[in-house]
């Protein structure tokens, strides 16, 4: 009995699992087409969110839902975080919302723009995602690129001083 239930649970993982594969795929899928249809660069989209919200972005994502490609920003004005959603063809804002967090974020000396070229010079290529992440004390920037070859690769930056860290093939995010 107890090695059936082993059995079962080793093939409901495993199906997870590969729904989970699924959906990590399909979500490059729908970046990678969203990409094809974005005239807004990363840098434009995180101005437009910043002016909107008046802080500093700390997270910018590429969605491609409902067809349209649209970049959701996230900035940081002291205990507010502010997720702001940026048309990736208009460079308009669609929509906006606010909350709040039990803590300030910790300023960077990079800003998240200027990592995003860093990041760039290092893999040529279109930025999908970028994030601010705090990494055993160390604060920096995680950026994936979808390579000019169109394979995908994340780019560690510190963002302290805007050194490159990291930078590798990334086919599992």
């Amino acid at each position: 009995m107890k090695t059936r239930f082993n059995t079962l649970s080793a093939a409901g993982l495993a199906a997870l699992l590969a729904v989970s594969g699924y959906a990590v795929a399909d979500d490059d899928h729908h970046k990678i087409a969203a990409i094809a249809q974005t005239k807004v660069t990363p840098a434009q989209a995180i101005a437009t969110a910043q002016k909107q919200a008046g802080g500093q972005a700390t997270e910018i994502q590429l969605e491609g839902k409902y067809g349209m490609p649209v970049y959701h920003v996230e900035v940081r004005n002291g205990q507010q975080e502010h997720d702001v959603y940026v048309d990736a063809v208009s460079g308009k804002v669609i929509g906006s919302k606010v909350e709040t967090e039990w803590k300030p974020a910790r300023k960077a000396a990079v800003p998240l723009e200027r990592a995003l070229q860093i990041a760039q010079g290092a893999v040529p290529g279109r930025v999908m995602d970028a994030e601010r992440d705090d990494n055993y004390g160390r604060l920096v920037y995680k950026v994936d690129i979808l390579g000019s070859n169109n394979v995908p690769h994340k780019v560690i930056v510190d963002a302290s001083n805007g050194k490159v860290l990291n930078s590798f093939v990334d086919y599992d995010d």
